[in-house]
Formats: C-alpha cells, structure tokens, sequence
C-alpha cells in the first residue's frame, strides 16, 4: 500500500491543477479572482498557491498592462514558463522533430533528423533519445527541471498512453515508446496519436483557443484528424482512433496502405500530389499543394481537375465529420500550411454545398495556427497534461 495517496493527498492535488490550468488558460490573476472563478476559500488558494511559490513553478507581481489604477494595484500570480520543461517529440514518415518545451508549451532550441522507412523502430526510438539528450545540453538545461517526454506517434496508441500499437505507413506494430525512452533519459513519458496531439495544440495554444468542437485535420504521407471538445481531445474506444483518412471516397480506387480500396488518403496526401505533379511539370515537387494550385490559377487544365478532384474528395470527408461532430471550426494542416487562399476559398464552397444546412452556414475552414511545430507543441501539450497540470 506504499505510495497509495490519501483522501486529502487527492483533494489537494485536485486544486493544485484547478489553479493552474486556470493560470494556463485565463492567464495573470490575483488570488482573489482565482478564489472566485475556482469556487475555493481564501485559506485553500493561500495554501495553494504558497506551495506553488515554493516549487518555483509560479511567480507573483503587478500585472504587466494592466493600465491605470485607483489605490492599491493587486498582485497577479503566473506561471513561470521555464521553471520546468517537457521534450516534445513528433514522428512523422521518416522524420523526427524535437522541441524543448516550457510549461506553456513555449518551443525554445529544437533538434530533427530523418529515418529510413524501412529502418527498425527501436532504432529510430534510440535515435530519439540521443538526439534528446543532446537537445537537453544544448540547452543547459539540469535534468532536475525536466518533467519528461512527450510524443506524437504516427497512430494509434494504446489505452496507457506507452504504445504506438499501429502505424500504417510505416508498417510499425506495438513500438514501446515509452519503455525505451524511460530506460534512457530516466524520465516519464507520454505517447499519444501525433494528429490529436495537434489537435490539442491548436487548441491549448493556438488561435483556437475557446473553440469547441475543433477538429483539426493534418494532410501529408496520409490524412490524419484529431478532435477536441469540452477542451479535452476526444478519444473514442480503445484506441481512440478518428481515421478520417480511411473513409472510403472512390469506389473503385486505389489500394491504400492499410488494405482497403479508395481510402481519402490514396487521392489527397503528398505523395498522390507530387506522383500527379510529376505527370505536368516532369519533377518532383518539395511543396505539391502550392505548386499544383499556382498552375491550376495559371490555366493548365490538367492541374485545375487534379485540384477539384482533391477538394471533391477531400470535402466528401469532412461533410460527414460535420454532420457527426458539428464542428465549430476545421483547421487544415501539413501541405495545407503554404496553401494560397484560393485553395481554401474552394475547399469552404465545395463544403458549403455538402454539409447539412443548418450546420454549414457556421462551421468555419481555416489553416493551422501553429504551422511546422504543432505535432512537437502538441506532444509537449500531452505531457504537460498528464505529468503537471493533472499529474
């Protein structure tokens, strides 16, 4: 029974992470506001807060931009963001890229490197943790201040959060995250689906805070979609999967990765762009969304029905993820990053026409906030979560 928390163990812990997801969330606040919009007694945030001071991990002062005041100013508590630090770590099809995080999620000195598809994962996994363990001396940063790893993982992951259990693209099965990186930095650490950590980030630290429903979509090797509602990411079933990119939208189409016919991902990802590109302009291309659109408005024929089909297909999908989840906002990412507005401007009419009436007039289509960095934002944002604003 060692190491079991009492009753009151778990009542304090609970408004330890009430005051500061509040502090995360609203931001600067004196103790009395926070008392107020937390329900709790000015002896409970004393306590409270006075232990947080001590960890170090908030400050208190005159709130910057506060403007004029009559009498005495109040004291705001904060958040230190670099009082600690997570690693936020995304995995992509044959990328990696690292970020050292503060505790708003804050990227500072980063670190990437690529990987072979066929390479083992273990390999990539130990990969990860040098390229970690550098990043931290880098950095000079102490491991005393580092809370742990988070990381965006190419798929599903299973219910405690340690497993990539399956990543299609990269034919990996069951990759233990978690015991690999634990056993080689000695720091915790947290696995979740790359694009609903995304997700999350957007909607933590982006533009989209205060959203709800957001279902953000990521578009590159394959789609990937991750939900947020009630400000928490949605995790459905066992491996909380939200596989937008699997629903079948040609009848007759390609075979896709994960064995089916016609998945969304086998006409709208990087690799069908380029492969299409290469049939018009003969190369290869680095940004296949840019440049398709750009011959698209510049005439050719060819590339404007690659487009539309892409919209076509592409708002097929999201019709029916409006209709279920009724979305207040769609945020697009990956190649949709550098995406010309005229792409969005088609992907919002073609979706204006597909979606239910009532539903289509208020969801909103825009372009990811955090751009490159949201899968290490968001892998920072999962671990922040579970290791210290709800440990």
């Amino acid at each position: 029974m060692a190491g079991r928390r009492t009753p009151v163990q778990d009542v304090r812990r609970l408004h330890r992470g009430l005051v500061l997801q509040s502090l995360r969330d609203e931001g600067p606040q004196p103790r009395a506001e926070l008392a107020r919009r937390l329900g709790l007694s000015a002896t409970t945030m004393t306590k409270v807060v006075g232990q947080l001071l001590d960890e170090g991990v908030v400050a208190e002062g005159d709130h910057e931009g506060a403007g004029l005041r009559v009498g005495r100013p109040s004291v705001h508590i904060r958040i230190q963001p670099d009082a600690r630090r997570v690693i936020g770590v995304q995995v992509g099809a044959g990328f990696v890229q690292l970020g050292l995080c503060g505790l708003t999620a804050q990227v500072g000195h980063t670190a990437a490197f690529t990987f072979g598809m066929s390479d083992q994962p273990e390999r990539v996994v130990a990969r990860i943790a040098d390229a970690a363990t550098d990043l931290l001396a880098r950095a000079g940063v102490p491991r005393d201040q580092l809370l742990g790893i988070g990381v965006a993982a190419p798929g599903p992951v299973d219910p405690a959060h340690r497993r990539n259990v399956l990543s299609v693209n990269l034919g990996w099965r069951d990759v233990p995250f978690s015991d690999i990186l634990e056993r080689e930095l000695d720091a915790p650490t947290v696995v979740d689906h790359n694009v609903r950590s995304m997700s999350l980030a957007e909607a933590r630290y982006g533009n989209a805070r205060g959203v709800d429903p957001l279902l953000y979509v990521y578009v590159r090797t394959g789609v990937g979609a991750g939900v947020v509602i009630g400000g928490k990411p949605f995790r459905s079933g066992t491996y909380g999967v939200t596989e937008l990119g699997h629903l079948r939208v040609v009848e007759k189409g390609r075979r896709c990765a994960c064995g089916a016919i016609g998945c969304l991902e086998t006409v709208v990802s990087e690799p069908y762009l380029v492969e299409q590109l290469s049939t018009i302009a003969g190369q290869a291309s680095s940004r296949p969304m840019r440049d398709l659109a750009a011959l698209a408005d510049g005439g050719d024929e060819r590339a404007l029905a690659i487009l539309e089909d892409l919209v076509d297909h592409l708002t097929t999908a999201l019709a029916s993820a409006v209709n279920l989840l009724n979305p207040e906002l769609i945020l697009l990412g990956g190649i949709f990053d550098d995406a010309p507005a005229s792409v969005l401007d088609k992907v919002r009419a073609a979706l204006h026409d597909k979606a239910f009436p009532i539903l289509r007039e208020v969801v909103r289509v825009d372009r990811s906030t955090l751009g490159i960095n949201a899968g290490v934002i968001g892998s920072a944002a999962v671990a922040l979560d579970r290791l210290f604003y709800n440990p």
